[in-house]
């Protein structure tokens, strides 16, 4: 069965309270700064994204019977981010203790605009172009679908890709997978051969038996493909705040 929806619960739970401090206040029972309030705790939103990520992660998917992605997956290391920097966020606007974000920006929103430019320039000669999953998802999961050359760049959301049903052509196809403040999914068949690169800043990659996550890391693996086979996978994987595994099905 699939996970309940968490957001939408704690979403609503949130919301719901939010109502009531304000009917209170109206009502004169209690009195509150209900834009403090709202100033004060708006990091909570990242806590409920962050708890939902980690629930998809830790969760079997729906009837496939197949076993949950794992804490190490794009999805939970986005949710492990996220449920951390919502709560290191509300203890500053509490005063419980003081940390300065600003240099955190400086550095994180340039670190962004290079990532996602240099992965453009890696994978401008791909036939298959480029996909965007801006604060959305993209799958890949129909039987049939055409893998080609190309880039996959996760953006505050999430890739989902399953090449055991794709169509993958003989020869080498290259793929370029970002993900900033997201994560990506590969599942790739066991007959062809695969060689990954990946780098992850405050971040994950997993590829198939090799795996490491912190504040800088790269990782590389490759093996051969089946006896026969004339297809091969080139991976080049890179993640800011965010994960990326390549498993095999």
């Amino acid at each position: 069965m699939r996970h309940p929806r968490v957001h939408s619960i704690l979403l609503g739970l949130v919301i719901a309270a939010l109502g009531v401090v304000w009917l209170l206040r109206n009502l004169g029972i209690i009195d509150a700064d209900i834009g403090g309030l709202i100033a004060t705790c708006w990091p909570i939103l990242l806590v409920i994204w962050g708890i939902d990520a980690l629930s998809s992660a830790l969760s079997p998917p729906a009837g496939d019977g197949s076993r949950p992605q794992g804490i190490l997956s794009g999805s939970g290391v986005l949710g492990i981010i996220l449920i951390a920097l919502g709560v290191l966020i509300i203890g500053r606007n509490m005063g419980f203790y003081y940390i300065d974000f600003s240099m955190v920006w400086k550095v994180l929103w340039p670190l962004v605009i290079i990532l996602i430019g240099w992965s453009l320039i890696r994978g401008a000669s791909g036939s298959g172009g480029t996909h965007w999953a801006v604060m959305s998802g993209i799958e890949r999961k129909s039987p049939g679908w055409s893998l080609q050359d190309g880039n996959y760049i996760a953006f505050m959301g999430g890739a989902d890709l399953d090449l055991t049903v794709a169509n993958i052509p003989d020869g080498t196809t290259s793929l370029n997978l970002t993900a900033v403040m997201g994560g990506v999914d590969l599942r790739v068949p066991p007959d062809i051969a695969v060689e990954c690169q990946g780098t992850a800043i405050l971040g994950g990659v997993k590829f198939l038996d090799e795996e490491g996550g912190g504040i800088v890391v790269s990782r590389s693996f490759a093996r051969p493909g089946a006896e026969g086979s004339r297809r091969k996978l080139v991976i080049h994987a890179w993640t800011l705040m965010g994960g990326i595994e390549v498993k095999q099905a």
